[in-house]
């Protein structure tokens, strides 16, 4: 996957215009870290921004620069071998004196590569294998320990004081590397053979069992074998754990990227269509993947063991498309292959895609999981049109909003049986309820109530229910009709975006237990999640008078800026929240000063600002006690 993308890189680049280098890279990890975050997520964030600021301090002293993170990982270059060292030896040993003292509450270890190679410096960022083998180096590494590469031996020797511990010649993928760990005081010698006849033996089993037709038993085989699951920095899931990387356009041709943007999506959600697969949201995925190129990598920082990658050439109407299901512990490719056909072939491939894969796994089909329900797409062009349309309709603007009108239109006007269609139309209406963009109110209710139920009757999927939950609500039917559609959307669909939907509709019906424990299996799903997710989960946690947790939450989001990801109604929505908690933990003065910040920063926000979004919260005593107490602390009326 590196060789791609460096190959893209250079046929975008002219020779001239690459940059490459020789440099010093030190790339770390917290071990363990979704385990830590399922038992006290709040406390292991908190810190891990103390453990965040010790390196960074660290990373100043030595030299070093901090050029890419990925929530628990961090890379940095150093002008030298020896200033890596040190400062690897310094962290660590600062770490274990934190972790030691009573007073640390989530004692978080980090595991340390610092590797010496030619990278290729893209804007700010480095890429390359000399990048590529750090990290290879950092997984290597014990816990609490540093490994480093040969080339970084060279130079340190006979310039540190340390001891170093020859671990021999490993060789990882296309990586292969001889490897030294750095003798600690907390670290046991050890003697690692090199991984290579293991890695061959074990692609030969698997060719073997895809040979004779057994590869169904994959799953089985895998998780009989103890002892490699060990080696993670996460906790495996239950049940086989998987995230769809976005397939890559191989050739420039008008549309392309939106047909393998929309292959990806499709897969996402037709394999989180299946509760017996923990399936990482489909943004969270494509977020990760445009920092790292190395599915251990990736599928580290998103708590998964297993990639599936692809990419699609397109010249007219004739495809190809390519798939490899990785297993990122054992290193090996289980699934590889290729499809040829037509463009409107896609969906036909995307189906046998999702049956492979449930195959190597094992897992039931249930009914309409595969095949034109699933996803209801009836040919690329509409594709792309739906995908603009979300587009857009994610803007939450007015422009946004017309231009995903006009798109819904043309879709239903060509495509008027497309479950597609009519969950757009409804999604449509939603937004035009939201936004206060309707002439007759009314009207829109009764027009996304129908579209929903259309689009649910071709399709059986979450989305459907999730708005037509919101259209129960809007309407003022029974709540209790709004919680079933949402309990059921998650027992139909495990997407991030569904599971959050439903803890939403949860919260505004009066089930901030439910909402709480939906949107924190959300977040696991969706670990680069949207803002909204943490701010939806603090209100859950302050109707639960849970008012510790809900301030660590909302304390780290009003930090952020906009460039962080979050939008100012956000950002307004968490000061007024935490100036509720600090009101209700003796803390007033900063409680007023909140409110003071939001006036300053969004002036027209108001208590009819918050009500507009509060508004339909079925607790109507929670909800006059949280407006009473903003305007109170000043916050204007309207």
């Amino acid at each position: 996957m590196l060789n791609i993308k460096l190959s893209c890189v250079a046929s975008l680049m002219s020779e001239e215009e690459i940059e490459r280098k020789i440099a010093v890279i030190f790339a770390t990890d917290v071990v363990g870290y979704s385990k830590h975050m399922e038992a006290d997520e709040s406390s292991t964030i908190k810190n891990l921004r103390a453990c965040e600021r010790i390196l960074t301090a660290l990373f100043e002293k030595h030299k070093g620069r901090l050029f890419n993170t990925g929530g628990d990982s961090f890379l940095a270059e150093f002008p030298s071998a020896v200033s890596a060292v040190e400062c690897a030896v310094e962290f660590q040993n600062a770490i274990k004196t934190r972790n030691d003292s009573e007073y640390t509450t989530v004692k978080l270890e980090f595991r340390i590569g610092i590797n010496s190679g030619d990278v290729v410096k893209e804007k700010e960022n480095l890429l390359g294998d000399g990048v590529n083998i750090a990290a290879r180096l950092e997984a290597l590494a014990q816990t609490g320990g540093i490994t480093i590469s040969k080339g970084v031996y060279d130079f340190v020797k006979g310039k540190t004081s340390h001891e170093f511990n020859d671990i021999g010649l490993q060789k990882v993928k296309q990586n292969e590397f001889h490897a030294y760990d750095l003798m600690l005081d907390q670290s046991p010698r050890r003697k690692i053979k090199t991984k290579k006849i293991r890695n061959k033996i074990y692609a030969t089993v698997i060719s073997l069992f895809l040979i004779i037709g057994f590869a169904s038993t994959y799953w089985v085989w895998h998780t009989s074998s103890q002892g490699k699951t060990d080696q993670l920095a996460y906790e495996v899931p239950s049940v086989p754990s998987i995230a769809i990387l976005p397939f890559k356009s191989l050739y420039e041709v008008q549309g392309t990227d939106y047909v393998a943007e929309g292959i990806s999506q499709n897969l996402t959600h037709q394999l989180s269509r299946s509760s017996e697969l923990f399936v990482i949201t489909y943004s969270s995925a494509k977020k990760i993947a445009n920092e790292f190129s190395d599915p251990k990598l990736i599928a580290d920082s998103l708590g998964v063991r297993f990639i599936l990658d692809g990419s699609i050439q397109r010249s007219n109407d004739d495809v190809r498309v390519n798939v490899e299901l990785i297993d990122t512990v054992e290193d090996i490719t289980i699934l590889s292959k290729q499809f040829d056909g037509k463009a409107n072939d896609l969906f036909n491939f995307q189906d046998e895609i999702a049956g492979d894969v449930f195959s190597n796994f094992k897992v039931k089909l249930a009914a309409n999981l595969i095949g034109d329900n699933a996803t209801n797409f009836y040919s690329v062009a509409q594709m792309q049109k739906i995908l603009e349309f979300r587009e857009n309709f994610l803007k939450f603007s007015k422009d946004g909003h017309l231009r995903a009108r006009e798109l819904a239109r043309e879709i239903n006007l060509e495509y008027p049986d497309s479950g597609q269609a009519n969950i757009a139309l409804a999604w449509l209406r939603f937004q035009e309820v939201m936004m206060g963009m309707t002439d007759d109110r009314e009207k829109s209710i009764e027009e996304g109530v129908q579209y929903a139920e259309k689009a649910h009757a071709i399709m059986n999927d979450g989305m459907s229910l999730i708005v037509g939950a919101w259209m129960d609500l809007f309407s003022g039917k029974s709540l209790e009709e709004a919680r079933k559609k949402a309990a059921k959307a998650i027992e139909i669909e495990q997407s991030g975006d569904v599971i959050s939907g439903a803890a939403n509709i949860l919260l505004l019906t009066g089930d901030p237990l439910a909402a709480k424990q939906q949107f924190k299996r959300a977040m696991k799903v969706s670990p680069f999640h949207p803002v909204w997710y943490a701010n939806r989960l603090s209100e859950a946690l302050i109707m639960l008078e849970e008012y510790e947790e809900a301030y660590d939450i909302l304390e780290e989001l009003v930090s952020k800026s906009q460039e962080n990801g979050v939008n100012l109604r956000e950002k307004s929505r968490a000061l007024v929240a935490l100036s509720f908690v600090e009101s209700r933990t003796d803390k007033l003065s900063s409680a007023k000063n909140r409110l003071v910040t939001l006036q300053l920063i969004n002036p027209s926000f108001s208590a009819a600002s918050v009500k507009n979004y509060l508004g339909m919260v079925s607790d109507k005593e929670f909800l006059n006690d949280f407006l009473d107490n903003a305007v109170n602390l000043g916050l204007p009326e309207k």
